[in-house]
């Protein structure tokens, strides 16, 4: 009777193992991790990724191709969507915002073309890395990344929120 007794411990043992490591493992493949990503538009492959909080932010600054002078877009995300809340740049001219929306308003200061108050609403942003002079960098969490150091320049590349799994952020796909 002793040894039925121990049996059925060992079993019992074994199938708690067995669960909490599907239950583990299983965890580690559900998506839980809200992101900001950058794939390649053409093939989907993930080119970046950054675990993010609601209130994360974030910047693209460029090169104008006409005015060859700078341009910044301040992003934050919102519910999962990228929301453009403010943009600045040095030359007003072709290619530029010329109509405000309601509640934005334009600053000018020390040369500087400020539209603020922006709540253009994106689910994801689409851009060419520039191959020429545009130089397309990333503003995220204090650093500057140059996009063509991401994906190569010419490429189409979209960037947008995506819930990721542990498992995918380890690498795993």
């Amino acid at each position: 009777m002793f040894m039925s007794l121990q049996k059925g411990r060992t079993g019992f043992r074994l199938f708690s193992l067995l669960l909490l490591l599907a239950a583990v493992t299983l965890f580690c493949f559900i998506p839980v991790i809200p992101s900001l990503v950058i794939r390649d538009t053409l093939s989907h492959e993930l080119m970046w990724s950054r675990s993010i909080t609601a209130d994360t932010s974030f910047g693209i600054r460029w090169t104008h191709s006409i005015h060859r002078s700078l341009i910044e877009e301040q992003y934050r995300i919102q519910s999962g969507q990228i929301v453009l809340s403010e943009m600045s740049f040095h030359d007003y001219g072709i290619g530029m915002e010329n109509e405000l929306s309601p509640g934005e308003e334009l600053v000018i200061s020390d040369g500087v073309f400020r539209i603020r108050h922006m709540n253009r609403v994106f689910p994801a942003l689409h851009l060419f890395i520039g191959q020429v002079r545009a130089n397309h960098t990333l503003l995220f969490a204090g650093q500057e990344i140059p996009l063509g150091t991401i994906d190569k320049p010419g490429s189409a590349i979209t960037i947008q929120t995506e819930t990721r799994s542990i498992f995918s952020m380890i690498g795993g796909y």
